[in-house]
């Protein structure tokens, strides 16, 4: 029997968290959300209640075992409240399998103040020249007495203004695409390290920025897993995150919605609710349907990563369709509460712009749709 029911447990932990995303995180989120300061404040609640250590190592303060759908329940209902914030738990499971990969010093040293929420660490992947082209990478790293010598820009970093380290990937000089690149531990206190703003559109608690790394020395006990490896070991745990960033803007939607909804039932126009506007509920309808469909491919590429399935083209799907839904939503909620939803007093407003982030971030549709079609192709099937 097919079902899609989630655990007794899993159903608690969506109750508590959605009472204290209402409670703790959507009454300031507007504010958060215009500001260029990160919320450490905020980041440390979550640390306390336990959400930054789903699938990481019990020694530091962890879950334990990976638990793929947990992390897709936390980002979807945090991000009722705050949708920067619930990018949190996506970033440092990210961080922290590159981490777990490291000496024991260097996990010690970041994985427990990671956890609790007290530090960030930044995914220092792309540059100026390769963005959803990952391995076109140009960043150096050259072997020198005691370690490595890293020479290159790295761009469009979240966490870049606000982190104590940069998981930072390399190349030996002289080698091509994904081979021969290499992850580092790169504290951004280090000599020769250059951390610039660049603010966007939305996003910006997030701190985006470019790091800038001239003959920065990285010792030997700083090599994240083992050389020329870091690409692909980062790019497997990709189809993790996607799936979770989807459901992350379909939570920022949801609640879009849910308060357009609230308002059209209120506000009266021609004598009657907008509500009862059919051209109005119709649309609703529509929304509605689309977030719920975006859903459950996010979930399903979740389920199938728990249970050692292949899951790439579905993560894809995930990352390039629920944003574009999520999107959608969000904009129709604005034009529901007409110039109200347009207004920087709104919080609507500002998931727009914060949602938008994500048709780029982490992989452009473009991209996601060429892994789904060579998954097709190879397979020689639509189906999944």
């Amino acid at each position: 029997m097919v079902s899609f029911a989630f655990t007794d447990e899993h159903e608690e932990f969506r109750k508590t968290l959605t009472a204290f995303s209402g409670r703790v995180l959507l009454p300031g989120y507007r504010d958060r959300a215009a500001s260029t300061e990160f919320p450490f404040d905020i980041l440390k609640k979550l640390g306390d209640i336990g959400l930054l250590g789903i699938g990481l190592p019990e020694q530091y303060g962890g879950t334990g075992n990976e638990d793929p759908i947990l992390l897709g329940i936390a980002t979807e209902t945090l991000a009722y409240g705050d949708v920067n914030m619930a990018s949190a738990p996506v970033q440092i499971g990210l961080v922290a399998s590159q981490l777990a990969l490291c000496r024991d010093e260097v996990q010690e040293r970041y994985l427990p103040p990671l956890i609790r929420g007290e530090q960030t660490v930044a995914i220092a992947l792309t540059e100026p020249g390769s963005g959803s082209d990952a391995s076109a990478l140009r960043t150096t790293a050259t072997a020198v007495a005691g370690g490595w010598r890293l020479n290159g820009e790295k761009t469009a970093i979240s966490w870049a203004m606000n982190a104590t380290a940069a998981l930072v990937y390399a190349r030996e000089p002289g080698s091509e695409r994904a081979r021969g690149v290499s992850c580092f531990v790169v504290p951004l206190d280090a000599d020769g390290v250059t951390v610039s703003h660049m603010p966007g559109m939305g996003c910006l608690p997030l701190g985006w920025g470019s790091i800038h790394l001239s003959d920065v020395f990285v010792p030997e006990s700083h090599l994240v897993g083992e050389l020329g490896k870091g690409f692909h070991s980062v790019m497997e745990h990709f189809d993790f995150s996607r799936a979770a960033l989807g459901l992350m803007c379909l939570g920022a939607a949801k609640q879009s919605l849910e308060e357009a909804a609230d308002y059209a039932q209120h506000r009266e126009t021609f004598g009657q609710p907008l509500s009862e506007h059919q051209g109005l509920a119709f649309q609703f309808a529509e929304h509605a349907t689309y977030l719920e469909g975006a859903r459950w491919i996010c979930y399903r590429a979740l389920w199938l990563r728990e249970t050692a399935q292949p899951h790439t083209a579905l993560a894809s799907m995930s990352k390039w369709w629920p944003p574009v839904v999520a999107k959608n939503a969000i904009e129709f909620a604005m034009r529901v509460h007409g110039n109200l939803g347009y207004s920087t007093e709104s919080p609507l407003q500002q998931r727009y712009r914060d949602v938008t982030a994500y048709l780029v971030a982490d992989g452009t549709a473009e991209i996601q749709k060429r892994i789904i079609a060579k998954d097709i192709f190879a397979r020689g099937t639509v189906s999944l």
